[in-house]
């Protein structure tokens, strides 16, 4: 058979049995130092069989990518990235931080935002401090106090993200796990061991404990309280005794199909009087390989019977991380038609052609020989593959074949498709194929694409994607660093040099924005596989889920980690286009771009009308402020060009054209904070299996606890007593008179708790205050302690508004809507009274005098208003409390002049911290700092950009002696 061909550019060489017509859109951007990018339809092509390439065809092919890049321009995407000093940290302690905020396609600074907001949310997603941080040229930095008043021992997850983010899913956040440890002389150290056994035909864990003190001496004879627990659930309890050597055994039943994911078992020593001891959250590990999730997905999505497949798997341990596997692919008359194996952390691999009518299973052997089976996904008779092929790290280009099943060949309306290739939400290839044969290859450039993830996507005239495959392309083109030390090796408290010089991957200097760690590996584990600047820009943020050990496959470049790493994106599910929307109308982005901090609003009157021209000021005392504007045609105003500070609160008034304040109404657009999605993973804490360093960093820390203390000539620690003047809350009505209460938060409390409704805030910061049923009942109550709690509001009592609805919890519901109603912001004060002497009033004036001799709490609560609990602000005002706002601080850096400082006073596990370092035109930077009092080794972290589109990292080390 004859075939026509034609002349094709040097950039695309193309496979036989096609006939091609092939153009570039001059549409040319410099992208990741490259030196012409294609992007946005960079290469179109036109294939068909025998046919040439109609006009209506090329005409069809640019309107989908005009629609591609039309999208992307109206949401352009922004990329944040995240540096910290470390991932553990002991309460008290500062987490440091970098954020490199670019755009999405070419890695620039990002244009789009000005504000930053950082988040760190426990175990239970709950958010427990979130700050505000300005960002100019797309970079800030600065640092997160954790106070052991709001950071408990566990789990944390920080997230980062800018307002125009939220737009585009929370996959797009920049998440990062943390853990925080509490340590005192009572810490404890806990070796576990568990072993699943099978008794009466249920699921039993033995569970062995080791307890042993901070000195690793064994904890004897100590009674001890157990609970299991399976997220919220209580699975068993009990009381128990470690032995003479500090064990303990326990064991418990697990429910049917239950995996250990979210089981732990918390510990606490019984308490002798009233102490308050520690607890001690245990994580049950196992890793029973009947539990393994074994996972099998088909290249491209479909599995079409005749066409030969390539079908990746991933396996899944009960640990939630990857496991290796092996076994045999077996069809319906359980004929062996394949065997599988993993190669990394549980990915593989494996080929075969599936046929009309068959099903398959794959059997997983067991490591004690027995078989699991798992189902194969179901086989189409017909459908169409997409494959993609790298011949190998010196090939230009990549191989795409097409494969339309005979059935489809005879419908001409079945096989006309769009092959897009997209890289950072950028199309940059695109091609029409009309198949008229079974099998389509096409040699798609690797220079059409940037370095990073590339999606390719196969849409039937219906713009309908019919198959998808993602892939990577590594250019090469990364920044260069190297680290060059002033000595080889370095003394207790001596001065330490590092000489950075950052070029291209041409070896050209670069000038650029760089931030650096340096930490003790004596108490800091640090990873080498783990995530940096590189690899999460350019690989894991276009992906779903979690990437274990994301560095490893580039530490090789070489055939075996190209493999691994094509395995992972064989079955990792990616984060790409909703194609329904690309195709679809545009609508108006739901969050807002913020370029710069500004107070926005609108000011109403008593028919809810915008009022036109109205003088709005906006005041505040740090900081010092007094600015005036008026309100435009729709009753809006804005006030920008300035910065808040820690808890910064604004009030904004607004007076009519007489000068006063009446019959309207001002509203502050608040920002909303957005929900997560509970992350699901946990850390291993500090105490249990202790990883040396860590335990390091834990005895360290009390070593200098115990210097401090000795310099101040104490001898010993002593805990800290607060001593504090009486809280006056102004304009309370408390009925005892100023100050008269057992429990109060007052106005910095307020500015603290933010944008906390009163309910959180009281659960909080109140002790004891909770709620319960009232015992043999299904009424709820809260209470304070064991005594019932009434609430009062600006001297009103609220109950006398109550109105019984005869339906079970209708008081509980009816207090709590004002504490949901309610925000710390429309608060100045809480008084909490139970004591005798404090309540009594409260009883006498408000309540029946046969119930004196019942225990009862009051709670006084004095509103921003004064006018009870029915209105919340005055008319015309609003107060209006920002985010915090965090600034760049210093990290502190000790500088010693002689070799007698006393030793044990400086244990730092952060050696150094430098988040701005601006190389100069030689791409060459100093940095200088002190090692602290012991002997170690200490790991740099060097990440950032040329603020032109590259980024880079290096990791070194130097040596204390």
């Amino acid at each position: 058979m004859h075939i026509e061909t034609k002349e094709l550019s040097k950039f695309h060489p193309f496979c036989n049995k096609l006939n091609c017509y092939f153009y570039i859109n001059q549409d040319h951007k410099t992208i990741n130092n490259m030196n012409i990018f294609y992007r946005i339809s960079a290469a179109i092509l036109i294939c068909a069989y025998c046919f040439p390439a109609s006009g209506q065809q090329k005409s069809a092919l640019n309107t989908v990518i005009a629609q591609i890049n039309d999208r992307h321009n109206q949401l352009p995407v922004e990329k944040l990235y995240i540096q910290t000093d470390k991932t553990y940290y002991i309460q008290n302690d500062t987490l440091w931080f970098k954020a490199y905020l670019f755009n999405g396609d070419d890695f620039t600074p990002s244009g789009i935002s000005g504000l930053c907001y950082f988040e760190i949310d426990d175990s239970n997603n709950q958010c427990i401090k979130r700050v505000m941080v300005p960002v100019a040229d797309g970079l800030t930095w600065g640092n997160i106090a954790l106070d052991a008043d709001d950071f408990f021992e566990g789990g944390y997850t920080l997230r980062a993200y800018t307002n125009w983010m939220r737009n585009f899913g929370e996959e797009e956040i920049f998440k990062k796990q943390l853990y925080v440890t509490s340590i005192n002389e009572r810490s404890r150290l806990i070796t576990t061991d568990f072993k699943p056994v099978k008794q009466a035909g249920k699921q039993n864990i033995q569970a062995a404990l080791l307890f042993n003190n901070i000195n690793g001496q064994n904890i004897i004879a100590q009674n001890m309280q157990l609970r299991v627990i399976d997220g919220k659930h209580l699975l068993a309890k009990a009381t128990t005794t470690t032995d003479f050597t500090g064990k303990l055994n326990f064991n418990f039943d697990l429910p049917q199909g239950t995996t250990t994911k979210n089981i732990a078992i918390i510990t606490k020593d019984v308490a002798k009087g009233n102490q308050d001891l520690p607890v001690y959250n245990i994580p049950v590990t196992l890793n029973r390989p009947e539990f393994t999730d074994l996972q099998f997905m088909p290249e491209g999505g479909t599995f079409v019977a005749g066409t030969t497949t390539v079908i990746g798997f991933k396996a899944i341990g009960e640990d939630g991380k990857g496991i290796d596997v092996h076994g045999n692919i077996y069809n319906s008359k359980q004929q062996q038609v394949a065997t599988f194996r993993s190669v990394y952390r549980g990915m593989g691999r494996f080929e075969f052609t599936p046929q009309a009518g068959e099903s398959y299973t794959a059997g997983l052997i067991l490591p004690d020989g027995s078989i699991k089976s798992y189902p194969l996904p179901v086989v189409s008779q017909s459908g169409v593959s997409l494959k993609v092929f790298d011949p190998g790290l010196d090939a230009d280009s990549l191989q795409v074949s097409v494969s339309v099943s005979h059935d489809m060949l005879n419908e001409p309306a079945l096989h006309s498709y769009y092959l897009i290739g997209l890289a950072r939400n950028v199309a940059c290839y695109g091609a029409h194929l009309v198949a008229t044969d079974k099998k389509t290859v096409i040699s798609v450039p690797k220079s059409a694409f940037p370095t990073g993830i590339v999606h390719f996507t196969l849409l039937n005239t219906d713009h309908a994607p019919v198959a998808e495959r993602v892939t990577y392309i590594n250019r090469h083109n990364n920044l260069l660093i190297n680290i060059t030390a002033d000595k080889g090796n370095y003394s207790p408290h001596d001065s330490i040099a590092l000489a950075l010089r950052i070029t291209d991957h041409t070896g050209k200097p670069v000038r650029g924005s760089f931030s650096m760690v340096v930490t003790d590996d004596g108490q800091v584990k640090t990873d080498s596989t783990g995530s940096n600047i590189a690899n999460e820009l350019l690989f894991t943020s276009d992906l779903k889920g979690n990437v274990e050990a994301p560095a490893y496959y580039f530490e090789h470049d070489d055939a075996q980690r190209a493999g691994e790493l094509d395995n992972l994106l064989l079955t990792q599910g990616w984060i790409g286009y909703n194609w329904k929307q690309v195709f679809a109308p545009a609508k108006q982005p739901e969050f807002a771009a913020e370029p710069e901090f500004a107070v926005k609003g609108k000011v109403t009157n008593i028919f809810n009308k915008p009022v036109a021209g109205t003088d709005i000021t906006l005041l505040s005392k740090k900081p010092t402020l007094v600015i005036d504007t008026l309100t435009d045609k729709d009753g809006r105003f804005v006030f920008k060009g300035f910065l808040p500070v820690d808890t910064a609160s604004f009030l904004v008034q607004a007076r009519n054209k007489h000068g006063k304040s009446s019959n309207i109404d001002v509203e502050v657009d608040e920002f909303k904070p957005p929900v997560f999605t509970q992350t699901g993973y946990r850390m291993m804490p500090w105490y249990v299996n202790s990883d040396t360093s860590l335990l390091h960093n834990i005895t360290d820390h009390m070593t200098k606890q115990q210097a401090d203390a000795k310099l101040q000539g104490l001898g010993h620690i002593l805990q800290e007593v607060k001593i504090s003047d009486k809280k006056i809350i102004k304009n309370s009505q408390n009925l005892n008179g100023p100050g008269r209460s057992d429990q109060v938060l007052d106005e910095q409390d307020m500015l603290k708790a933010g944008k906390m409704t009163l309910l959180q805030l009281l659960e909080k910061k109140i002790k004891g205050f909770h709620q319960s049923f009232i015992p043999r009942t299904p009424i709820m109550r809260y209470m304070v302690n064991d005594e019932p709690v009434y609430f009062v509001y600006d001297g009103i009592f609220i109950n006398k508004f109550y109105t019984p609805t005869g339906e079970i919890n209708s008081l509980f519901n009816f207090v709590k809507q004002f504490l949901d109603y309610y925000t710390a912001e429309d608060v100045t004060g809480v008084e909490v009274m139970y004591s005798m002497a404090n309540s009594s009033t409260y009883n006498a004036t408000f309540l029946s005098p046969w119930l004196f001799s019942n225990p009862i709490a009051f709670i006084e609560i004095t509103t921003r208003s004064g006018k009870g609990p029915f209105m919340t602000k005055a008319q015309g005002t609003y107060l209006y409390k920002t985010l915090a706002a965090t600034l760049p601080k210093q990290f502190y850096r000790p500088r010693y002049t002689v070799k007698d400082h006393p030793v044990g006073t400086d244990l730092r596990s952060t050696i150094h911290w430098e988040p701005n370092i601006i190389t100069d035109t030689a791409g060459k930077a100093t940095i200088s700092f002190y090692s602290a009092d012991k002997p170690s080794t200490y790991s740099i972290m060097i990440e950032g950009t040329d603020l032109n589109g590259s980024v880079g990292f290096k990791r070194g080390k130097v040596v204390v002696k």
